[in-house]
């Protein structure tokens, strides 16, 4: 009797360990669950490992299984995907999941596709049979490629020395990203914000910077958006604009100023030479005149004080 139990206890301990050869056994106390982390792009495939395997002579049908994501905010957990005895339950699928779900039937991994931003947080693999049950928690993260970077900048004002305005965007990533970037392989922080779409949970991040350029040539630029680990860049080389010289006036300009120059000066010398004969045209009153003619003296002829007393002069033709 006593080597009959023996026996039976020494099966037992084989058998325990036979099983846990096959099985990742995780306990279901939330303390002592190790947590996989899993990474996906949105709209690719996510594939979420239960890490355990269906062990020789045994099948799916031997098993209930059950994927299922919690929900925090009201403590239920959503079925993302269901077998019961080997046969899939889609009745039990979630609305969110349907259509876009499937598992491995040999190792219980479970298939998302098309991931959605959506799908991230945590998930639960549990495997119910007679004998033992497990567990295996994951937690998925969905990424989001940003677009590729588009740069602008502006010289203001458009001659050196100047203030150069950057402006960086770049649309539809997730999750929050971060923007750095380089002038000239110096590093430069972008003044930035980002904001998210309400439906799809992507985002849009805009950032803007302003460089004090105090010199001419070559100015390389770089903007660069992180997120989760990956990064989209863009670069953009710029050449600082030289003053332009002082406009000089055209040798059109120059004729034209000059004959009208010219043009002023010859009226000027003929409205002169106008007035001047026209007021010899028109000699002085006789009496004007008379006022001012020389007292006779005594070798005057007496022909002249005769044509002198009759008190007519003739005004003196005008000398040019």
């Amino acid at each position: 009797m006593m080597c009959t139990q023996k026996i039976e206890i020494m099966f037992s301990i084989l058998k325990t360990v036979f099983w846990l050869g096959f099985f990742v056994f995780q306990p279901s106390s939330s303390s002592d669950v190790a947590t996989m982390e899993v990474t996906a792009k949105a709209g690719d495939l996510a594939m979420l490992p239960c890490s355990l395997k269906i062990p020789p002579g045994k099948s799916l049908k031997d098993y209930n299984v059950y994927w299922q994501k919690p929900v925090p905010k009201n403590g239920n957990e959503l079925v993302v995907i269901g077998y019961h005895y080997g046969q899939e339950r889609p009745d039990w699928t979630d609305l969110v999941y349907q259509n876009r779900t499937t598992m491995d039937q040999r190792n219980f991994t479970l298939w998302i596709s098309p991931v959605k931003v959506s799908d991230q947080g945590q998930y639960k693999c549990l495997i119910l049979n007679p004998e033992k049950n497990y567990e295996a928690h994951l937690k998925l993260s969905v990424v989001a490629d940003f677009s590729k970077p588009s740069i602008e900048a502006v010289f203001n004002p458009p001659c050196a020395p100047t203030v150069l305005t950057l402006s960086c965007s770049s649309q539809g990533g997730y999750p929050q990203p971060e923007m750095s970037g380089l002038i000239n392989n110096e590093s430069v922080k972008w003044d930035h914000s980002s904001i998210s779409d309400n439906q799809t949970q992507l985002f849009n991040i805009t950032g803007n910077y302003n460089w004090q350029c105090n010199m001419t040539g070559e100015i390389f630029v770089q903007c660069s958006v992180g997120y989760l680990g990956f990064e989209v860049s863009s670069s953009l080389s710029l050449r600082t604009p030289e003053c332009p010289p002082p406009e000089q006036p055209s040798s059109n300009g120059i004729v034209i100023v000059s004959i009208v120059i010219l043009t002023f000066f010859v009226v000027m010398i003929v409205l002169t030479i106008f007035l001047r004969h026209r007021t010899c045209r028109h000699p002085r009153s006789s009496q004007h005149i008379t006022s001012h003619q020389p007292v006779a003296t005594s070798e005057m002829t007496s022909q002249q004080l005769s044509n002198g007393a009759s008190g007519t002069r003739y005004a003196q033709p005008c000398r040019t």
